[in-house]
């Protein structure tokens, strides 16, 4: 028992250490949508939330799930450091070869996808640069997961948060002062995303690396990520399609607002994923050592822990919603109601804890992927209704919508699979 208190309380203290790197990370990204709103205009900005939407669904897609099963294999078979780096090794050069694919797409098909889908030609030369810095973004993916699946927390969070976010202000002031805008601002972002790349691949590898070896496939590997794969991009589909059917039924403008709106309603997310961080490695652990018991301690004091520290930020997020907007420009107050509608959704994810990663770590994410497919659809049918009728208040409202439900049936299935709830 006290060995587990100990392990409870380290657990709380590096959760401390890795949420002011997450409150960095969320400042740095707030102060560079200020500087593109500011600086390069609210339609600018909404063209770089859209391409930016689009670039990570598909970066999210060629990972092909192999950043959360990197997670769960070093964590269920206790892999040491060497091994792990031969399964990073194995998956960076299938993500590479299969990234040759939205390479080809973006590089020709920029002009069909900007003029026939959006109606613009605005976005020609973003989705060029998108298709040189697809395996860029990709690789920066695995990267991070390969150091969290370590519990190397502090890499994690200077290559997650600090490096790029630092980089990526740094190059959207230089593209200013030469007076360089619109797609600027997403090459300032790739090149960044660049940079940090290398300098993970410095940290990680050494000049004559070791020979190292690990029993598992890159077949086993692939196919023990296609699940998560699947359950990740839909995951991210239901966070970012109402960005992409904004941009699809409305103008850019909206896009921009709305982007803004939502990324102050994630502010309460950074408890859930800071905590989640943490104790994914630890949950997958546990289980893969059948330790039933510390596993379902962990996951209960971890979502108390996630709703007592959620709910204040919450609740100033919307009390203040316009105010907090007002700093973005005056017609940026009009997504009042999106902020508020977006954090009662981050309040309903905080109360039910991490339930997907639970899903994810117990070798249920057959299921999660099923609830994630069959949410997305839920979430673009709503889309697809209330946009025209209520522009961004209804793309936050579908979102509200399928979030509680992804929520109501994962705690149904963690219930029935593993015997009890995430909150008691």
């Amino acid at each position: 028992m006290t060995d587990y208190s100990n392990s409870f309380k380290k657990l709380i203290s590096t959760s401390g250490i890795n949420f002011f790197f997450r409150l960095f990370g969320l400042s740095t990204s707030f102060i560079s949508s200020l500087v593109i709103t500011r600086f390069f205009g609210v339609v600018t900005f909404g063209h770089y939330s859209l391409v930016f939407a689009i670039s990570q669904l598909v970066s999210l897609f060629f990972t092909l799930g192999i950043p959360n099963t990197l997670i769960k294999i070093i964590g269920n078979k206790n892999l040491d450091i060497y091994e792990a780096k031969a399964l990073l090794k194995k998956g960076i050069k299938a993500v590479l070869l299969f990234s040759i694919i939205p390479i080809i797409i973006f590089y020709f098909g920029a002009n069909f996808i900007s003029l026939s889908i959006f109606g613009t030609t605005d976005l020609i030369s973003y989705f060029l640069i998108v298709s040189f810095s697809i395996p860029l973004f990709i690789v920066h993916e695995l990267f991070l997961y390969f150091f969290m699946a370590n519990k190397k927390f502090m890499l994690y969070n200077l290559f997650m948060f600090v490096i790029p976010n630092g980089l990526f202000l740094l190059f959207l002031f230089f593209f200013y002062q030469l007076n360089l805008s619109n797609p600027y601002t997403f090459l300032a972002f790739s090149v960044a995303i660049t940079t940090t790349v290398l300098y993970e691949t410095a940290t990680v590898f050494d000049l004559k690396p070791k020979k190292t070896y690990t029993s598992i496939t890159t077949k086993e590997l692939l196919k023990t990520a296609s699940p998560l794969l699947f359950s990740g991009l839909f995951i991210y589909l239901l966070n970012y399609s109402n960005v992409i059917m904004l941009g699809i039924l409305t103008d850019e403008a909206q896009v921009g607002i709305y982007n803004i709106a939502y990324k102050i309603g994630s502010i309460g997310f950074l408890i859930i994923v800071t905590i989640s961080t943490i104790v994914t490695p630890k949950m997958a652990s546990l289980y893969g050592h059948g330790n039933l018991a510390d596993f379902k301690k962990l996951t209960h004091n971890a979502t108390r822990l996630i709703a007592v520290l959620s709910t204040p930020i919450v609740l100033i997020l919307i009390i203040f919603s316009k105010i907090i907007l007002s700093f973005w420009g005056p017609e940026v107050v009009a997504g009042s109601t999106t902020l508020v509608i977006v954090s009662i959704g981050v309040l309903f994810s905080a109360i039910a804890g991490n339930v997907d990663q639970i899903l994810n770590m117990t070798n249920n994410q057959n299921i999660l992927r099923n609830i994630t497919l069959i949410s997305f659809f839920i979430n673009l049918g709503l889309s697809y209704l209330l946009i025209p009728l209520y522009g961004i208040e209804g793309a936050a409202f579908s979102s509200l919508l399928t979030n509680i439900l992804i929520n109501v049936l994962c705690l149904y299935y963690i219930k029935k699979k593993l015997g009890f709830y995430t909150l008691f």
